[in-house]
């Protein structure tokens, strides 16, 4: 058996406490039947000590081992020494003992205090200067290691035993705010966070639930709004969708254009949302530009492996877009000055703590003019020709926000862009002499196409465990497309006859939809969110109406109105409900499960799909942890285009009764590793099936007409897969992530109608995709920002010989050979972009001058790229023949045919200027 020693460390700091108490007996003490009068508040151990000191004559004697659990706050009133130190240290793990003039503390071991119930704190977290909800804060009680975060409109809630409590609130770019009480209620407890600009400038990702490395989720990201602005794009743009093209399994299309590719999905499989609304057209100039303005943007959060439940109706990816709330507190804004746009924002209250509004345009300086070029040629003197061109986009955002209490928030949003593109022409032909006028040809035509999104949304806490968010909005695109011609001829100044001709072709899509979303937290290990969504589509592929009149002399010869449809309206009805449940298993393991439930209406035939969701995180410690997900989506909406391009003229349709719906599973599994302060590094593999994808036929085209579509496409199977490394630093003066993909995606049609019913490589398949991203701050007036991307080429489909066709009739015309789709791989792509900030502080606010340069070495990397075959004439024998002596007689040159692969490069160096003022 064990015996203790009497020479521990404990026992003789035991018997020096004694000898000392016996030693100072004989002197005199105060009594401790005094009465006293204290005020202390906020006092440490040491610091409670010295004025009890300072206050009384005694001594305090107490070993290293003994601490406080919170600090001391007490008012003393004609109280004894002993009752003082009883309600100081009441809840502390501290027990006294009064000897003459000293005064001796031990550690004691805290009674456990039987927990019968529970309680729950709730409430929003806010930036302390705005008043702006923040979505996704931390909220960490400290004694019990639990924890939660807000959610999308910056609400939370957290259940925990009765007793007290220790909460620290943080969030990305913002002071940490930390606060104890006593729990034994409800409790409604709004934060203001102080925002830390500094730490706002480096930190890239978040470690919300929802995203991030910390989270149960996989291949989600959320982006902030900071890492976007200060990524350098083309002419100074700060552009969302191409600094998330920037992350693992992500690409774009064509080089230089925002289309994004995700995770060997096509265009048309990525729900863009704004503000929880889809948008069918997220690009501007064809795709260079996206249409979000980053000044009215707070947070951007992409999906692209384990989805959650409450999202649904793609295959490939999510982007969550939210827009500012506007400040409650004082008006602030910007404006800025760009090479091709620009933009203005302000926002503030209307009431002040009760209602707010946010408001922010971009346009291009050509929208305020009618005719960006004039060209005028005069052919002869009799001849006169004009031409007249304009192109121009703008974007407008606006919201406004009241607070009826902490219970009810009502939000309302409109967005509204646009593009717009103008091609006019007039041609005068005068006689000579006094014959005057003889005709005169004129033509216009123009080509407008943009999204239109107006919602109202309701906030509102049931309870302090039940939240609730519902949503009624009206979504479009529209693409209008209208031609005038008019073409007259004179005799003698007198209109001898005219032939006129009008037309206007449209198409788009209207969405009408209804949502409600419940987050539920019953215990702080559930957090359970479900709801449901009811959209009515109405799909316009192609409608048009033209005009034709011909006269001549006083006679009409024609009049007529026609009115054609290439595809009647459809209608889709769409109905989803869902349920998902992110709850934690034990301290190393968490789990999210859930399910969503859609039907699909349309042509009289409904499409039922059950997509079930699961994710897994296990921490290991030491900053090594694992996940693994499970993925089933369904997408019943395609978009029929010709061109890699974002073109007007693509055209949206739904599911038929012959076209039936896409499904993807997806699996993945990843490795992290946070081990190395301010770095995280994160490995992803993941295996996606997808089937009845879309693939159009052979020389079929659908540029602005969606006539027999379903003839034209075929319908198969898909598969991806591929490797994601992601290595980034969050803290410092330089911030950044390098990420590596490796990736293959094929397609097959086992009925044959396409390459033979092989396995084809998908044609953005590129096998390899590297992207750099760094920031680095110099100073407080100076920061740059550098990216760099390399990939692969994709594919595209190429004759391979020269072959003869003959027809049932027995005629014959030449034609080309192709073993399968897809069979020739472009180069490799590259580009590096720079940019610099200059910033200055002035009177009212601050001033910044952005110099970027977008493709810094002019890399000629091919936009576009088209194959064309090409004749020409073997002289090799002809040339022996002739010149080296050959005998026999001379031979007739060989015409000999090859395929011509052409690039086209657009995107050169571009350099661009661009100021910007923040008041």
């Amino acid at each position: 058996m064990d015996y203790p020693t009497i020479c521990s460390h404990h026992h003789i700091r035991t018997v020096f406490l004694m000898c000392v108490v016996l030693l100072s007996l004989p002197l005199n003490a105060q009594n401790k039947g005094t009465k006293l009068n204290l005020n202390i508040r906020n006092a440490t151990l040491e610091s409670f000590v010295k004025q009890m000191e300072n206050s009384t004559g005694f001594s305090f004697i107490y070993g290293e081992e003994v601490k406080l659990t919170r600090r001391i706050t007490l008012e003393a009133k004609q109280q004894t020494v002993s009752e003082i130190l009883q309600r100081a240290f009441q809840n502390e793990p501290i027990r006294f003992e009064i000897s003459g003039k000293h005064i001796l503390l031990y550690k004691r071991p805290m009674p456990q205090k039987p927990v019968s119930r529970k309680f729950t704190i709730s409430g929003y977290v806010t930036d302390g200067t705005s008043s702006e909800t923040l979505i996704g804060a931390n909220i960490i009680e400290s004694r019990r290691s639990t924890g939660t975060a807000t959610n999308p409109f910056g609400f939370y809630t957290l259940t925990l035993p009765e007793g007290e409590v220790n909460l620290g609130f943080s969030y990305l770019g913002y002071e940490k705010f930390h606060t104890h009480f006593e729990l034994d209620k409800d409790t409604i407890l709004n934060i203001h966070l102080t925002a830390n600009n500094q730490l706002a400038e480096v930190v890239i990702l978040s470690d919300k639930r929802d995203a991030g490395i910390k989270s149960t989720a996989m291949g989600t990201n959320e982006i902030p709004m900071s890492q976007i602005q200060h990524t350098p794009t083309i002419l100074g743009e700060a552009d969302l969708l191409k600094t998330i093209q920037l992350m693992p399994g992500v690409q774009a299309g064509m080089e230089g254009f925002s289309g994004m590719y995700v995770r060997g999905g096509s265009s048309d499989q990525n729900l863009v949302m704004l503000d929880g609304i889809p948008v069918y057209n997220a690009d501007h100039l064809l795709g260079v530009f996206s249409i979000f303005t980053p000044e009215a943007v707070k947070n951007v959060t992409l999906f692209k492996s384990s989805f959650p439940a409450r999202y649904g109706g793609r295959l490939s990816s999510i982007v969550d877009v939210r827009t500012n709330d506007g400040d409650m507190k004082q008006y602030h804004g910007s404006f800025s000055i760009g090479a091709l746009t620009d933009k203005a924002h302000i926002e503030g209250p209307i009431v002040k703590g009760k209602t707010s509004f946010s408001f922010s345009a971009r346009a291009m300086p050509t929208a305020f003019f009618k005719n960006l070029i004039v060209s005028k040629d005069d052919v002869s003197p009799n001849i006169h020709y004009t031409e007249k061109y304009n192109y121009y986009f703008y974007d407008v955002n606006a919201k406004l926000n009241h607070k009826f209490n902490d219970r009810s928030r009502l939000f309302l949003g409109f967005y509204r862009g646009k593009d717009h593109f103008h091609y006019d022409s007039h041609e005068d032909y005068l006689g000579t002499g006094s014959s005057g006028r003889i005709s005169y040809y004129d033509s216009k035509n123009h080509l407008n196409w943009g999204n239109t999104v107006a919602y109202a949304r309701w906030n509102y806490v049931f309870n302090n465990r039940l939240f609730s968010n519902s949503t009624f909005s009206y979504n479009s695109y529209r693409m209008t497309l209208t031609g005038n011609m008019n073409d007259v001829k004179y005799n003698n100044d007198q209109t001898q006859n005219y032939n006129r001709y009008s037309s206007n072709f449209h198409s788009g899509i209207r969405d009408w939809s209804v949502r409600t979303d419940f987050d539920y937290t019953p215990i702080p290990e559930h957090h359970i969110k479900f709801g449901g969504e009811f959209i009515h589509h109405v799909f316009s592929p192609g409608v048009s109406t033209s005009k034709m009149q011909e006269v001549e002399g006083n006679v009409a010869l024609t009049d007529t109105l026609y009115h054609t449809s290439t595809s009647r309206d459809m209608n889709g009805l769409e109905f989803s409900l869902y349920a998902e449940d992110n709850f934690t298993v034990s301290n190393n393991l968490s789990l999210n499960a859930g399910l969503r439930v859609s039907l699909f209406h349309t042509q009289e035939k409904s499409y039922l799909s059950a997509q079930p969701r699961l994710s897994a995180r296990y921490e290991f410690g030491d900053g090594f942890s694992a996940k693994a997900s499970y993925t089933c989506m369904s997408q019943y909406v395609h978009l029929l285009s010709s061109t890699p391009l974002s073109m007007p003229t693509d055209l949206w349709v739904p599911i038929t009764r012959n076209i039936r719906p896409m499904y993807a599973n997806q699996y993945s599994l990843g490795g992290y590793y946070t081990g190395f302060p301010g770095w995280e590094i994160s490995v992803e593999g993941y295996y996606k099936q997808m089937k009845h994808i879309l693939e159009y036929q052979d020389g079929v085209s659908f540029f602005g007409t969606s006539t027999n579509w379903e003839e034209k496409v075929e319908t198969g199977q898909g598969r991806s897969f591929g490797l994601e490394v992601l290595v980034q630093k969050n803290l410092g003066r330089t911030t950044g992530w390098l990420s590596y993909t490796l990736s293959k995606t094929e397609h097959r049609f086992p009925d044959g109608s396409i390459s033979q019913g092989n396995w084809f490589p998908y044609k953005y398949d590129r096998r390899h995709n590297i992207s750099l991203c760094l920031n680095h701050k110099f100073s407080e007036r100076i920061d740059a920002g550098v990216s760099w991307i390399f990939n692969t080429g994709g594919c595209i489909t190429v004759p391979e010989r020269a072959t003869v066709i003959i027809r049932p009739d027995g005629s014959t015309e030449p034609g080309s050979h192709i073993s399968q789709r897809n069979n020739y791989r472009l180069p490799a792509n590259h580009r590096l972009n720079v940019g610099i900030n200059f910033h200055k502080k002035t009177k009212h606010g601050m001033r910044t001058w952005n110099i970027s340069l977008y493709n810094a070495y002019n890399a000629m990397n091919p936009n576009i790229v088209y194959s064309k075959w090409q004749m020409e004439r073997n002289m090799n024998d002809y040339y022996d023949h002739n010149y080296n002596g050959k005998p026999g007689e001379a031979p007739t040159p060989k015409e000999e045919g090859k395929t011509i692969i052409k690039k086209l490069t657009i995107l050169p160096c571009i350099p661009s200027v661009t100021y910007t003022y923040k008041f």
